[in-house]
């Protein structure tokens, strides 16, 4: 059973001509797990669904985010990523990642959010 992800992202933050955006068709794989990670990804349109070991645990829409803890701590990637449909997402490196918490900390709390939301999400499951 999946779960979609409730807190989402405002995106006036990447509202500007120079944020790069990747394209992903429906049943593209976005990252696999275990592989190493170097950013994060915000879904601008679309949706794709997170899998551990094969199984979708969540679904990400426009607005939410996934791939935070690799980024933040630099471990290989803990799930699979899959475009259901169609998507555009954001990526976002370290770089950009500080340069937005400094700037906008309010991003700073909306990953927070993610991660406590997907703790809790765990915690009901164990």
């Amino acid at each position: 059973m999946s779960i979609v992800q409730k807190h989402q992202v405002d995106f006036k933050l990447f509202d500007r001509p120079d944020v790069p955006v990747r394209s992903f068709k429906a049943g593209d794989t976005v990252v696999t797990e275990g592989e190493p990670a170097k950013e994060m990804f915000v879904v601008r349109n679309g949706k794709v669904a997170i899998k551990v070991h094969g199984d979708t645990v969540e679904e990400v829409a426009a607005g939410g985010m996934f791939g935070e803890m690799a980024l933040i701590d630099h471990s290989p990637r803990s799930a699979t990523i899959v475009a259901i449909e169609d998507t555009d997402l954001v990526p976002i490196n370290e770089r950009l990642f500080v340069i937005l918490v400094q700037d906008t900390p309010f991003f700073a709390l909306d990953v927070m959010r993610v991660l406590v939301e997907r703790i809790r999400l765990m915690n009901q499951r164990l």
